[in-house]
């Protein structure tokens, strides 16, 4: 079983190898920022109405290949759970935004994870290589002033200290879910997206355990099928909740974080943003289908 390693900031998993479009082309080369940038809304709804889209990965997340095709690899995400299949969720991704071989990584002293927005990785001369989004898990090797020594799929380099920093303090684990969250309210909805660029609903509640180091699955409907049932009393911010079809009894196909207050943080829909929404709300109220605690 021979893995690989995402080797851009945030690499796009398609559903095939001919789903790209035109405008498509900046994702085809690992720069999501200038793709979201410059997509129009309907361009970007469109991601969702012909199901182009499976899923993103991180720098240096680990990829199982599965097999080649041109300039294609069909793959899965190894960190990203998913019902159709143990090895992660599967996709193809341009052979170039992976590394060459299988990575092998020295002794480690701990794992860290990007815990602002957007942090700078350095190369060994203390130059910026590229922006990390948040969620972005490396390997530290070591510490060297305010900088930590990271060991990368394209090298030795180093993030800043600050980078690893939470924020916020003196709260739980859900509280600070919250938090990082609504740094992300007006920005607008993408289909599959997992990354300071763009979430879409799923995507959004994922990064947010994530970045904490708590292990969910990808999508609604697993992470519905998972997690801690909560009674609707004992409800706490940073707690999932769920939405399905026929009347919240069918399909589970839109999840949000509670808040507090009766609302939660989402990631709406596409062609719309991450919002605060009532749980009142007459859609929402009529598709309810549970809670669910990954934190603790």
């Amino acid at each position: 079983m021979e893995t690989r390693r995402i080797k851009v900031p945030v690499a796009t998993i398609w559903k095939s190898k001919d789903a790209p479009r035109e405008i498509d082309r900046p994702a085809l080369n690992g720069d999501s920022k200038k793709w979201v940038t410059q997509m129009s809304d309907e361009q970007s709804v469109q991601l969702s109405d012909d199901d182009l889209l499976e899923t993103q990965a991180l720098f240096n997340d680990e990829v199982i290949l599965d097999h080649i095709e041109d300039d294609w690899a069909r793959v899965f995400v190894v960190s990203q759970r998913d019902d159709s299949d143990s090895r992660g969720y599967p996709g193809w991704v341009p052979l170039k935004l992976l590394t060459d071989r299988p990575t092998s990584y020295p002794p480690v002293t701990a794992t860290v994870r990007i815990a602002v927005k957007i942090a700078k990785l350095y190369n060994t001369n203390d130059e910026p290589i590229m922006d990390l989004s948040l969620g972005t898990i490396l390997s530290q090797t070591g510490i060297e002033g305010d900088k930590i020594a990271v060991v990368t799929p394209l090298g030795d380099g180093y993030i800043d200290r600050s980078a690893i920093v939470l924020p916020y303090v003196g709260q739980n684990a859900g509280e600070t879910m919250v938090q990082m969250a609504c740094q992300f309210l007006g920005m607008r909805y993408l289909w599959g997206g997992i990354s300071a660029y763009g979430f879409d609903c799923s995507g959004l509640v994922y990064t947010m355990h994530r970045v904490l180091g708590f292990d969910i699955p990808r999508d609604a409907d697993d992470q519905h099928a998972g997690g801690m049932p909560v009674a609707p009393e004992a409800i706490l911010p940073g707690d999932l909740v769920f939405f399905a079809y026929d009347h919240g009894t069918g399909f589970v196909h839109h999840v949000g974080m509670y808040i507090g207050n009766g609302q939660m943080i989402e990631s709406r829909t596409p062609g719309k943003t991450v919002d605060i929404a009532s749980l009142t709300e007459p859609k929402f109220a009529d598709e309810f289908a549970g809670f669910r605690r990954y934190w603790r």
